[in-house]
């Protein structure tokens, strides 16, 4: 019983360190020439996902695990659609360019934020009074 919670704990916590360096990835390289822009609602997913991550960790309450997951997965959608102009000029090869390094480090990590969260909240038992 208690590896479950504590497994539940690990796999929250390392979503929570896969979010942070997807964020960190995201404000370092978000910005191209295809959107000059950050997506102000990719960071909020990014950011909700941390910080529900966090408490979900500290409080072990499931539905957080799972809300945790919502936001990255958030997040996630919302980092694609603000790269769109690059993958549509990659995919229909416009210019000739190639993702850039950056793009396959954010996207992976933010995905593994997203999975590690699911995994998070599927794994971790619920807390059970003791009487």
């Amino acid at each position: 019983m208690k590896k479950q919670k504590r497994a539940g704990r690990v796999f929250l916590l390392a979503a929570v360190l896969l979010g942070v360096l997807a964020l960190v990835l995201y404000i370092a390289a978000g910005r191209t020439s295809f959107d000059p822009n950050y997506s102000v609602l990719a960071f909020v997913g990014m950011g909700a996902g941390i910080v529900l991550g966090i408490a979900g960790s500290i409080i072990r309450w499931r539905p957080l695990s799972f809300l945790s997951y919502l936001s990255f997965l958030y997040g996630f959608i919302q980092y694609l659609v603000s790269q769109a102009n690059l993958i549509a000029n990659i995919f229909y090869d416009v210019d000739g360019s190639t993702f850039p390094p950056a793009f396959y480090a954010t996207l992976a990590a933010s995905a593994g934020a997203v999975v590690l969260a699911l995994v998070a909240g599927i794994v971790m038992k619920p807390i059970r009074d003791k009487q």
